[in-house]
């Protein structure tokens, strides 16, 4: 059964009366409510900006709108969120449902005549207020696994309808969680560097009280940063999520608290500047750089930096809450064995770039652009600059932390010149198409460390799903599937076309897979394929594919 037939029967089914919060929202889903993923989630690169529901591996359950409003915008990406819906309520809030596997019938028209009229199966529409109204507990969708989704499931967002700013869903979802955040280490950084935090020392904790036996924890510096890893679970044997909100007291004073809500998306990168993975766990700093969301964050004094300035022992208090107040508490004494002082970086550098001014370096042909607030802390930078003779360039230290992309230019070496189209700029896995201006080219870079220039000159590949033997068992299928590949500079651009007309094929970056699903309009007999798929840097590569089917 194809999807449209699928949500024609969902919808007739009506919709089933579920609970509904103090807010006024009901649950967007009604079978199960495991939430298997929270807000601020310490996610690759950003903060989980809502909360996933389990849906047990499968697809195509419904999804409810949380209140009445109107849907204000609708995407279908390959990437990302998939295929989603928001619905802007007349409280102020938008709310946001992703990964579906289907859109309702008067959604999903709106996608299909936006998709034809562009011929692109990726699409983003704003319709206009009221153009296309829902009510409460009106299925606007199935759940399914589209996107960068990892798994069946549904992701669910709250957002301010003018700043658009995620907020926290478990603010306006009240569950029942008696469970006790679990702190499983403590962390110490050393300070003194007023550029770079160095990680000193970790200390497994028991519950509520530290592992090694001791109440009391001797270390060999007096500028420190306090950490913690740990998860939260909402039931018992639950999914191990994060922790709300945290705070840290030294000798009963409030010295840092932060709780994870109102993180713009602009912030997103700062995750790994708040976090840090050591010793097999993620630790999360209580101590803030130079520059930093403020929104996260409550009282932080000295920004949340321990002072140790005379050999006694201080009492330190650290206390991780959830959404519903439970909380864990850990009660111990510091001192200082040794003391040091603040220092600038002894790295040896080329430039030292304050994080708060525009930098920018014209140097032997290569230019280098970091924007102000690009970077958290001041930081030393050392360059290394083969452009012209190995294709090589160093920017150091490659661990650092960027909040935004930073800008690298040079003039095209002359034996690249015949590519200057076709020149990636390649850091670790991650590969860079050039926008290219007269003679030199520019990347938007979004780490620091060894960069190395080469051409793409290979076109992406493309083949069908099946092989010609196995094609030829299928009678009457029910869709047909291409795998697109490209290696280096990542798909751009792709096109279907049936008995010579464009036709919607859905792409999943994550599987490779372009899939062509069998509707009414679809006619039997010779069905002649021509896909044409394009990457990032021009080079294209066309397949066709006669399918027999039957009438």
């Amino acid at each position: 059964m194809n999807k449209r037939l699928l949500l024609y029967f969902l919808c007739l089914s009506g919709c089933i009366s579920l609970s509904q919060t103090a807010t006024g929202f009901i649950w967007p889903i009604d079978s199960p409510r495991i939430i298997t993923g929270n807000y601020g989630e310490l996610r690759p690169n950003h903060f989980h900006a809502g909360i996933d529901f389990s849906t047990r591996g499968q697809v195509n359950l419904q999804v409810y709108s949380v209140a009445a409003g109107y849907v204000s915008r609708i995407r279908v990406s390959a990437t990302g969120y998939g295929k989603s819906v928001y619905i802007t309520h007349p409280n102020g809030k938008v709310s946001l449902y992703a990964h579906l596997n289907a859109f309702s019938l008067k959604i999903a028209d709106v996608v299909k005549k936006e998709q034809f009229a562009k011929q692109s199966y990726e699409v983003e529409i704003f319709p206009k207020r009221n153009e296309i109204t829902v009510r409460s507990n009106e299925i606007i969708g199935l759940s399914g696994n589209t996107g960068g989704s990892t798994g069946p499931h549904l992701h669910f967002e709250i957002r301010g309808e003018k700043s658009e700013t995620p907020l926290n869903p478990l603010t306006f979802f009240k569950i029942s969680d008696r469970e006790k955040p679990v702190i499983q280490k403590i962390g110490f950084y050393s300070l003194a560097d007023t550029c770079s935090p160095a990680f000193i020392k970790a200390v497994r904790v028991e519950g509520s009280s530290l592992a090694t036996g001791s109440n009391s924890i001797t270390l060999d510096h007096a500028i420190v940063g306090f950490a913690f890893a740990g998860f939260d679970r909402c039931v018992p044997n639950g999914n191990p999520n994060n922790i709300f909100s945290a705070k840290v007291y030294m000798d009963d004073r409030l010295i840092y608290s932060h709780a994870l809500d109102n993180i713009d998306f602009s912030e997103n990168r700062y995750v790994n500047e708040f976090s840090e993975p050591n010793g097999g766990v993620k630790f999360q700093k209580c101590f803030l750089p130079t520059l930093y969301p403020w929104q996260m964050y409550g009282s932080c004094f000295n920004k949340g930096r321990i002072l140790l300035s005379d050999s006694n022992y201080h009492h330190l208090k650290f206390i991780a809450a959830d959404e519903s107040g439970n909380e864990q508490k850990l009660d111990f004494y510091v001192k200082a064995g040794k003391f040091d002082y603040y220092r600038p970086s002894a790295a040896k550098s080329d430039v030292v770039v304050n994080c708060s001014k525009d930098f920018i370096w014209r140097k032997n042909k290569l230019y280098l652009s970091v924007p102000a607030k690009t970077l958290f802390y001041s930081t030393p930078l050392t360059i290394d600059n083969a452009i012209e003779t190995t294709g090589r360039l160093a920017v150091s230290p490659s661990g650092i932390n960027l909040r935004s992309p930073a800008i690298i230019g040079f003039k095209v070496p002359e034996r690249w010149m015949k590519n200057k189209t076709k020149l990636v700029l390649r850091n670790g896995s991650s590969v860079y198409a050039p926008t290219l201006r007269n003679d030199s080219v520019f990347y938007a870079v979004k780490n620091f460390g060894t960069f190395q220039l080469g051409a793409d000159t290979g076109k992406p590949k493309i083949r069908t799903f099946l092989t010609a033997r196995q094609l030829k068992k299928v009678q009457n299928p029910g869709s047909f599937s291409f795998v697109i590949e490209d290696n280096s500079s990542g798909i751009m651009n792709y096109s279907l076309f049936l008995n010579n007309s464009w036709v919607i094929g859905e792409y999943d970056a994550k599987s490779n897979l372009l899939t062509y699903y069998m509707d009414e309009d679809t006619p039997a007999g010779d069905l002649a394929f021509k896909l044409v798929v394009e990457d990032k840097v021009g080079n294209k590569a066309e397949l066709k594919y006669v399918l027999k089917r039957l009438k």
